[in-house]
């Protein structure tokens, strides 16, 4: 009689199929980490893309506010050649070292709009028709943190690229009543890494005995930034917008280029 054979897996066939089954859990698990990994990339890139795009919406909208002037047909009806009568609103001061230290990236922006409330054709201080944005660096949380401030006139406030900032002591930040800046951008979440303003795209027109002098200004706004709290702080991304300034100015380039002023 036949012996019958035993049925079942030698030791080898065992440490063989364990081997092959430890090679497949570990490329699951290490396809599961990546998925994971890249999709928690991807939440940050986009939350970081969302907080970059909030900002330059705002900036993109007072920028094309800048130079409105409720009576700006009083001064057409009145501008000649020998006669130059022009909108104390049209001049907009533009730089990209806000702190003096000689470094682009900081930006500052300092322009006009008239708003109700106010006299028509008159920058009124008390009003907020004189506004401002800017980056600064500020410490928050025992951090340096760039942030984008703004900043709105008051009556004997006029907006100063390099003046004190609101307090980050706590939040939300309060506004600096004395200089009138306050917080844009939220530090806890965002930090701005560059702002800068680039005027290439004025069309300068000299004046001359036929011709008045003419400033048509499209500025390219660039911001770039960090996600504060990403995962190794190496999350960034930067964004772009061009702004038609609808108001041109009818003044000489060099005094288009100064910051409006007010009562």
């Amino acid at each position: 009689m036949n012996r019958m054979k035993s049925l079942g897996f030698s030791m080898i066939e065992l440490m063989i199929a364990m081997a092959i089954g430890l090679v497949v859990i570990g490329s699951v698990l290490a396809f599961t980490l990546s998925s994971i990994g890249t999709n928690t990339e991807y939440v940050q890139a986009t939350r970081l893309s969302q907080e970059l795009r909030n900002s330059m919406d705002f900036v993109s909208r007072e920028l094309r506010r800048a130079g409105y002037d409720q009576n700006v047909g009083s001064y057409t009806a009145k501008y000649s050649l020998s006669n130059l009568v022009t909108s104390p609103f049209a001049r907009i001061f533009t730089t990209n070292d806000a702190d003096g230290d000689g470094t682009n990236g900081d930006g500052c922006v300092i322009y006009a709009y008239d708003r109700s409330g106010g006299t028509s054709g008159t920058v009124d201080l008390a009003s907020g028709e004189i506004r401002a944005l800017r980056m600064a660096t500020r410490n928050v949380d025992g951090l340096d943190v760039g942030v984008l401030e703004v900043a709105e006139s008051a009556a004997g406030v006029t907006p100063d690229c390099d003046a004190d900032g609101p307090d980050y002591g706590n939040y939300p930040p309060s506004r600096n009543t004395t200089t009138g800046w306050s917080a844009l951008s939220d530090p806890r979440v965002l930090n701005l890494t560059e702002f800068n303003l680039d005027t290439s795209g004025y069309i300068i027109q000299p004046g001359s005995a036929v011709s008045v002098p003419l400033t048509m200004r499209e500025i390219g706004i660039e911001l770039q930034g960090q996600l504060r709290r990403s995962e190794d702080g190496t999350v960034t991304r930067g964004i772009r917008s061009d702004v038609k300034i609808r108001a041109d100015c009818l003044e000489a380039s060099a005094n288009c280029a100064l910051a409006p002023t007010g009562t």
